[in-house]
């Protein structure tokens, strides 16, 4: 009887068994037909185009010339049926592209060429010419503060060690714009000329600095030698 008894809850747990598994069959099958919905990648490179308004263009480009940027749209257009159809070129003016970001990683920065300003006598001169003639007017016009080269010499004077710190921190701060002294203040408009006469005239202050600190260094080795003098005679005096 017991014998009886184990065989048929041996066989009622082997049927639960087999219903609960037959039970879980379908479950595993909707997952596995769900699977295809999820988007696969295409594998083609995506290269953003950052334009100078701040938008930003997915894109792949083809070429990039000092005028104009060459790209294909994407996503690519498709016809009624969803086909991927040729994709015609399309250009953007280069002076309308910040950057373009490439999908291997690597970056370009497109600047288009200054215009000189308008109205003065940069028109005509190239960059480089502009760029010269700041430097120029500079030379001419530009005087850097007294406090550059005294500020240097006291420092110096006082510390020695402080005149380099000193004579450094101002000579490696750029000249304010309004500080400048240029011929005609409408020419620092220009980026090229502006870019050569702030350039020469912090080199003028830097040696300006140079100046302060070694006229200090001397001044300081003199007083050194003076007061050496002095003791020494004192001592010989005794």
């Amino acid at each position: 009887m017991r014998t009886l008894l184990f065989s048929l809850l041996t066989v009622t747990a082997l049927l639960g068994t087999g219903q609960s598994q037959a039970q879980q069959t379908p479950a595993a099958v909707t997952d596995s037909a769900a699977a295809p919905i999820v988007p696969l990648a295409t594998g083609a490179a995506t290269d953003v185009i950052v334009r100078t308004n701040g938008d930003e263009l997915p894109a792949r480009v083809l070429r990039i010339t000092p005028q104009l940027v060459r790209y294909l749209p994407l996503p690519p257009a498709t016809d009624s049926l969803g086909r991927a159809t040729a994709a015609d070129t399309l250009q953007l003016a280069a002076a309308d592209v910040f950057m373009v970001r490439f999908a291997n990683g690597t970056r370009e920065v497109l600047r288009a060429t200054s215009a000189p300003a308008p109205g003065t006598s940069l028109v005509g001169l190239s960059t480089a010419q502009r760029t010269a003639l700041g430097r120029q007017d500079s030379r001419k016009y530009y005087k850097p503060d007294k406090g550059v080269f005294w500020g240097t010499f006291g420092a110096t004077v006082a510390t020695f060690y402080g005149g380099p710190i000193v004579g450094g921190a101002i000579a490696l701060t750029p000249p304010k714009r309004y500080n400048l002294d240029a011929p005609q203040p409408d020419l620092l408009n220009d980026p090229a000329y502006y870019d050569g006469y702030r350039r020469q005239a912090q080199s003028r202050k830097l040696g300006k600095a140079a100046a302060g600190l070694g006229l200090g260094a001397g001044t300081l080795v003199v007083l050194t030698s003076v007061l050496f003098v002095i003791l020494l005679s004192s001592t010989t005096h005794f």
